[in-house]
This record gives C-alpha cells, sequence and structure tokens, in this order.
C-alpha cells in the first residue's frame, strides 16, 4: 500500500554521542527553516526548535558566521561570544544575564547546550548583529534580514521570492530556481499523463497558486513526517499516531481510510516489537510545486537519524515489512541522514492539498 517515501538516502557525516538526542518536553517536532539574507540555513545535526519560553534557539556557529560574526567558545566560564565589527556579544550557558560590550542585558530565555550544540535565542543574538527578525506564521520560517542586503533587494540587485528565497540567475524552462538550491534538486525523470512546470503552475493565476494555500500543503507535509519520522516504540500510541498522520492525508473515502488505518496500526505494532526509535524532519521548498498526474507535487528535504532499532534496514513505514520492490537495506545508528525528495509520494496523492 505505501510506496517508497525515504528511499534511497546520503549519509550525512555527523555522529552523535554522549548527550541526549531526545527532543526536550514542549519543543517541536517540525523542521523550523532559518533562512540568513535569502539563503536557507542547513544545519548539519541538530535543528533550531522554540523553547519553552517561545523563544526560537539556534546552533550559534552557523547563524552568527552567516551575518559576518566570529564565534569563540570560553570553556572555563562556559560562555560563547560572538565578535562582529567592533562589538564583542557574550551569552553565558544556563544564564540569562548576557552583554554587548560594556552593556548588560536580561533575557527571558539563557543558552543552553541541546544535542552537544550551544543554542542561542536567535532574535537577540541577530538584532545585536545589527539585523531584524521576521517570523512568518503561515510558512513556519524565519527571516533574518542585514542591512546591506535588505538594500540589495529595494534596488533590485537581488530578487527575491514570497517566502523571502533569493532567486537565481540562472534561466531554467521549467523552475523558478532558488539561488541556493543545487541543480540536482531540480532534475525530475519520470512519464506524466499531464503536467504543468514549476513556473507554469505558479503563473497560472489558480488560487490554489496563491502563498496561503501552499503555506497550507507545507504545514500538511511538516506535520505528517514530524509524526512519521519520531518514533519511540516505548511511547507511540497506535491510536494517537493513526490520527496524527491521517489527519494530514488526504481523504479517499470510507473504504480506503479503513484500509490505511489498519495498514498503521500494523506499523505500530511493528515498531513496538522491532523497538525502533528514530529523530527527522521534513522540509518542504514551498515555492518550488508543480502539477502533474492530477497531483500537486512539492519537492521536500528529508533528514533523520535512527536511534535505535532490531533491524535498521526495517525501520520506517515504507519498509517495515519489505518485499522484491521495496527498499530494504542496513543503516548506522546514531548517524544524520538526509535526502532530496522529488516527491511526496510515488503513489496517489496522500498529503492533503488544502484544510
Amino acid at each position: 500500500m505505501y510506496k517508497r517515501i525515504i528511499g534511497v538516502v546520503i549519509a550525512v557525516s555527523v555522529v552523535i554521542g554522549g548527550t541526549s538526542i531526545f527532543a526536550s518536553p514542549g519543543k517541536d517536532l517540525r523542521m523550523l527553516p532559518i533562512i540568513v539574507n535569502g539563503q536557507k540555513v542547513r544545519f548539519p545535526d541538530t535543528e533550531p526548535y522554540v523553547d519553552t519560553n517561545g523563544r526560537t534557539m539556534v546552533p550559534v556557529r552557523f547563524v552568527s558566521e552567516k551575518l559576518g560574526g566570529e564565534v569563540e567558545w570560553e570553556g572555563k566560564t562556559q560562555t560563547v561570544v560572538i565578535n562582529y565589527k567592533d562589538k564583542v556579544i557574550s551569552l553565558p550557558v544556563g544564564s540569562t544575564t548576557v552583554s554587548v560590550d560594556d552593556t548588560t542585558i536580561e533575557l527571558d530565555t539563557a543558552a543552553e547546550i541541546y544535542e552537544g550544540r550551544t543554542m542561542v535565542p536567535l532574535r537577540f543574538v541577530s538584532e545585536a548583529m545589527e539585523s531584524t527578525v521576521e517570523f512568518d506564521k503561515d510558512a513556519y520560517s524565519v527571516l533574518v534580514t542585514d542591512a546591506a542586503y535588505a538594500a540589495k533587494v529595494a534596488s533590485g540587485e537581488v530578487k527575491v521570492n514570497e517566502w523571502g528565497r533569493e532567486l537565481s540567475n540562472e534561466v531554467s524552462e521549467d523552475w523558478n530556481k532558488l539561488s541556493d538550491v543545487p541543480s540536482e534538486f531540480y532534475n525530475v525523470k519520470n512519464v506524466a499523463i499531464s503536467k504543468l512546470s514549476n513556473k507554469e503552475f505558479m503563473s497560472d493565476g489558480s488560487e490554489f497558486t496563491e502563498k496561503q494555500y501552499i503555506d497550507q500543503w507545507s504545514e500538511h507535509i511538516r506535520q505528517y513526517y514530524a509524526a512519521q519520522l519520531n518514533i519511540n516504540y516505548k511511547t507511540i500510541n497506535s491510536s494517537a499516531f493513526v490520527s496524527s498522520l491521517m489527519s494530514n492525508m488526504h481523504d479517499r473515502g470510507d473504504y480506503y481510510n479503513a484500509e490505511t488505518g489498519r495498514a498503521i496500526e500494523d506499523y505500530v505494532s511493528w515498531v513496538k516489537k522491532n523497538k525502533v526509535v528514530t529523530k527527522g524532519y521534513a522540509d518542504p521548498e514551498s515555492s518550488l510545486v508543480r502539477y502533474e498526474n492530477a497531483r500537486v507535487i512539492m519537492r521536500t528535504y528529508f533528514k533523520f537519524m535512527i536511534i535505535s532499532a532490531t533491524d535498521t534496514a526495517q525501520t520506517f513505514m515504507d519498509n517495515y515489512a519489505p518485499t522484491t520492490s521495496s527498499d530494504s537495506f542496513k543503516l548506522k545508528t546514531g548517524v544524520w541522514y538526509g535526502r532530496v525528495n522529488p516527491r511526496i509520494m510515488d503513489s496517489a496523492p496522500l498529503i492533503r492539498l488544502c484544510t
């Protein structure tokens, strides 16, 4: 029933060890994209999250360096220091008291160590580095922009789309290419009975190409895979898991829905038997959608880790009961894997197209 979802993967050469890799209580399991000066930041391991104080926390080095800062770690005082132009920004881990040069500032959240990374409040660090921060609630993403880049956008030197992503200067007949997305991301090799390219679909003027609808599709994808890729055999609840997946699937009638529900319940039984624990994210590229065979297809980036499993070749719902046509391959535990998937599903659309 379920076709390949994960497919062949490319290992990211980062191994997590020594610290807990389970999401802290109250932390959202969806990937929260951070876009700095039109470029989406790809984190090699630990992803940003919203803490219990409602603050977006990010690995300090990757965002700070993209804004032109240099990051140092003072081990004796457990303090992360960002040098930016003539400023020295200091954030002691575990303390809400921070400083910019000689000025002391009190925050409502503290820097912390999570999954081996020093996490800092994004808004404070970005604004201290003279950048603006905007949260796009509908797209569930954060845009960080410095003055120099904002001036380039205003002058037309660079162009950005509705999601704040910088458009590529490379000409393409089919795609509205993004400057930070590699060429292989656009390669779609399949036979379609009917199709519209990304450019054709986004310019056809229908209401379904409006940002509000595309953001809804993206959110269903994030929620679906937040459930599917974050599995723990000790805590998984069959009815809750079925509900979390099916609430983000396309409604195809009572019979099909019942069959799908039973298949998901079978998978839950397999998770418990195989002692599966995984963690992962899906990051849909909202602007890279196309229409094909009566389906809307959105390019999506996957990232996941198998924390433990009796058989790591039979872990996710697409291959828990391998057949001759399914993917079945051993993966390492404690390693982040990631790939760009050209299709959400190989079969009929299971992700809802609208709410």
